[in-house]
């Protein structure tokens, strides 16, 4: 993606939902657009399949005042000059970026 060059090599363990470890590459801050809110964010970077693009946690959430609902997989949050955004998941994207992931590990 060409972020390589921002990337500040920092090798931490993490554990993965199923309890798995992965050890990080490093760490990169970008900015995350959220219509009209834009904040900076830490991503730590890792080089595995995934069927995640990135996964944006607590500190996220409450930086923008969202309120997250996993049983509708929605994300809400005020915008400024008032009103509520909302961002939707997309099962059908997420299933081909799984399926996709797969192939790849396979091919390797």
């Amino acid at each position: 993606m060409g972020f390589e060059p921002k990337i500040s090599k920092l090798v931490r363990s993490l554990t993965s939902f199923n309890g798995a470890t992965s050890i990080t590459v490093g760490m990169i801050d970008l900015d995350f657009h959220s219509p009209p809110v834009v904040c900076l964010q830490i991503f730590m970077v890792i080089d595995e399949v995934s069927p995640y693009n990135g996964i944006l946690g607590r500190p996220w959430t409450s930086k923008i005042e969202a309120i997250t609902s996993a049983l509708h997989q929605k994300i809400r949050y005020p915008i400024p000059g008032g009103g509520i955004r909302q961002i939707n998941s997309d099962q059908v994207m997420a299933r081909r970026c799984t399926a996709q992931g797969l192939k790849k590990s396979k091919q390797l």
